[in-house]
């Protein structure tokens, strides 16, 4: 309705790294993400990236300072949308 063009899918809270051993969780099962992949190739659109749960940047973003977040999958995403754009 607003004719504004969709780059993809970003899946947020997609998983969760272990502080003990840095094993990756996923939190919702493998489903969800291959879920997302369908949902993204069936509306067009691609997954762009999947997003960690992370308390720090939940704590970022809560004080307003989200660009001071040190974190590979943000910065995979900002490269993906720089070429995308």
């Amino acid at each position: 309705m607003m004719k504004i063009p969709v780059l993809g899918v970003v899946e947020n809270m997609s998983w969760l790294k272990c502080p003990d051993c840095n094993k990756k969780i996923s939190l919702f099962g493998g489903e969800i993400a291959e879920d997302s992949e369908v949902e993204a190739a069936f509306g067009g659109v691609k997954l762009l990236a999947r997003i960690p749960l992370d308390p720090a940047l939940a704590a970022l973003c809560d004080r307003g300072n989200i660009e001071d977040m040190q974190n590979d999958s943000l910065a995979a995403l900002a490269d993906t949308l720089s070429k995308e754009l």
